[in-house]
């Protein structure tokens, strides 16, 4: 029986942004995880119940806590993490533009897995010594975010930006999904410190196995053009680890920071991050405390029912990305009508969510308003202004998304303390108020957004003019109306430009031969070939 040659098949290869993509989702998540331990084991570290528990209940008093932190305080603690956080986030973004976005994004997460695993002596040796490494591991964790848009800026292609952001941000929710249900569950076995060492050695983990991919597959330096393939497996670009044959950084421009600065989609973007933090904060951080001081649940429950709007973001997100890079998306319409479209969308559903719980008064309705709000979260990130730091400019994205950051968790950290000031008597009628408040503030980032938004790339970001100019590319200077043929250019941004021929009949010499003219590629000849 004759041998049949068959053809052989390459090995399939994964490009290496998805390499890279895969990294930061990990990294992010472990983050997140290790962010939601303090929101949920502080209702078995301290005195949660309720001034209406205590006057209904005959029950015999509840056990006395390990710490006798007042309601106010509790802010102070969730608000202290963030005083750190704003701190570090301009400070990421530019270190990410000046050096390996994905170096500094390890060191981030690294560091701060591990004051997370040393804050549990912490809280027992004093509040104040407490208060100092939760500080410390915002100011660690504030560089994740921005070196995340800066590692995407550098590695994502332009037709999946979308598609790739969505999924690396969905970490952000899934991560703090995984966390809420994981250390209510640990909370009951192992105590309320078990979740910040278990936690806290997966993100030390993580850190150790992204240096040796980093190593290894030389991902330090983004390829010249991510439209390119970066595949692994490539033996030429294992190579590359090299010092010697590892390519000379490219020379990077100055920051534009006065244009920057002052361009309104970027503020646009920056009060969209400020009333979505305040909004997620509630959803996030207050929420274990919402459902124990109005529905009297215990911890184990809690963390399992506050999980659920966080993981519904985190399934949605990258769906909201794929819709925003499909052909009912940015394929068929501007960039711009998608990111204010599923913005507005998705603040308005969010808003709607809020006034819901602001007079819900069943465990039942108060949850399915709680995950109904995470899919509008989703909707508005996945695909919505959360992505526009890529499109108003892939070489800044990670300042724009240090400034925005910034700015989103000083409001945070800010109104985690009124939060905790509102609800010191533990009461619906005070939830109701903040949750009212919230939803005020969604509306009007909605129609700001709407006004001001942007999805095109800023000039300032190609280092070009914001206004339109007009300059003479003849020789002979000026256009003069007495010579036929003087040529003019009006030039658009340093790029486009037009030829306007200008034709005197009444100013041709008598003896000049009339030859026939014909326009190729938008210039004026001669058919005798002058």
């Amino acid at each position: 029986m004759p041998s049949l040659d068959l053809p052989v098949l390459p090995k399939p290869r994964v490009p290496k942004r998805y390499v890279v993509a895969g990294l930061v989702y990990l990294g992010i998540l472990c983050q997140y995880s290790m962010r939601r331990n303090l929101d949920v084991a502080i209702v078995a570290m301290v005195n949660t119940t309720s001034e209406d528990q205590l006057d209904t209940s005959g029950a015999d008093p509840p056990a006395k806590p390990e710490f006798d932190w007042s309601q106010t305080m509790i802010g102070v603690l969730f608000g202290c993490f963030y005083w750190g956080y704003i701190l570090t986030k301009l400070l990421g973004g530019y270190l990410s533009y000046r050096f390996s976005p994905v170096r500094v994004l390890e060191g981030s997460v690294f560091i701060g897995s591990i004051i997370h695993i040393i804050q549990p002596p912490a809280a027992r040796l004093s509040v104040g010594t407490f208060i100092f490494t939760i500080f410390l591991q915002g100011c660690s964790e504030g560089m994740t975010m921005p070196s995340a848009f800066s590692v995407l800026g550098a590695w994502s292609q332009h037709a999946e930006k979308s598609r790739l952001s969505s999924v690396v941000f969905a970490g952000q929710y899934i991560g703090m999904a995984i966390g809420t249900a994981a250390t209510g569950a640990i909370t009951n076995k192992l105590g309320w410190a078990g979740s910040f060492y278990i936690f806290g050695l997966l993100g030390v983990t993580w850190g150790i196995i992204a240096d040796l991919f980093i190593r290894e597959l030389s991902l330090e330096i983004a390829p010249e053009n991510p439209e390119d393939d970066s595949f692994l497996g490539d033996d030429t670009d294992r190579h590359s680890v090299s010092a010697k044959t590892r390519p000379p950084p490219k020379v990077r421009p100055p920051v534009p920071w006065k244009r920057l600065l002052t361009s309104p989609p970027v503020y646009s973007i920056v009060l969209c991050q400020v009333c979505l933090k305040v909004a997620t904060h509630l959803m996030l951080i207050y929420a274990p405390l919402y459902y124990v001081h109005s529905f009297h649940i215990d911890a184990n429950l809690t963390g399992i029912l506050v999980g659920l709007p966080p993981l519904i973001s985190g399934v949605c997100m990258p769906l909201s990305g794929i819709l925003a890079d499909s052909r009912y998306g940015r394929q068929t319409r501007s960039t711009t009508v998608v990111r204010k479209a599923l913005t507005t969308v998705g603040f308005l559903g969010l808003a709607a969510c809020y006034i819901l719980l602001a007079i819900s008064t069943s465990l039942g309705m108060s949850l399915a308003s709680f995950c109904a709000a995470g899919a509008f979260v989703a909707v508005s990130m996945g695909g919505g202004f959360n992505v526009n730091p890529l499109d108003l400019s892939p070489s800044f994205a990670g300042l724009i998304g240090g400034i925005s950051t910034s700015c989103s968790h000083l409001a945070g950290s800010i109104w985690v303390v009124i939060v905790g000031v509102l609800t010191k008597h533990k009461t619906n009628h005070e939830w109701s108020l903040v949750f009212t408040v919230v939803a005020c503030l969604l509306v009007a980032a909605a129609i700001i957004y709407l006004v001001f938004g942007s999805g095109e790339e800023q000039p300032w970001s190609r280092g070009e003019p914001d206004k339109k100019t007009l300059t003479f590319a003849s020789p002979q200077g000026p256009p003069d109306m007495k010579n036929g043929f003087t040529r003019a250019t009006l030039t658009v941004q340093g790029h486009v430009e037009e030829d306007y021929t200008v034709h005197d009949d009444f100013t041709r010499s008598s003896d000049e031969e009339e030859l026939p003219l014909s326009e190729e590629d938008g210039k004026v000849k001669r058919f005798d070939g002058r």
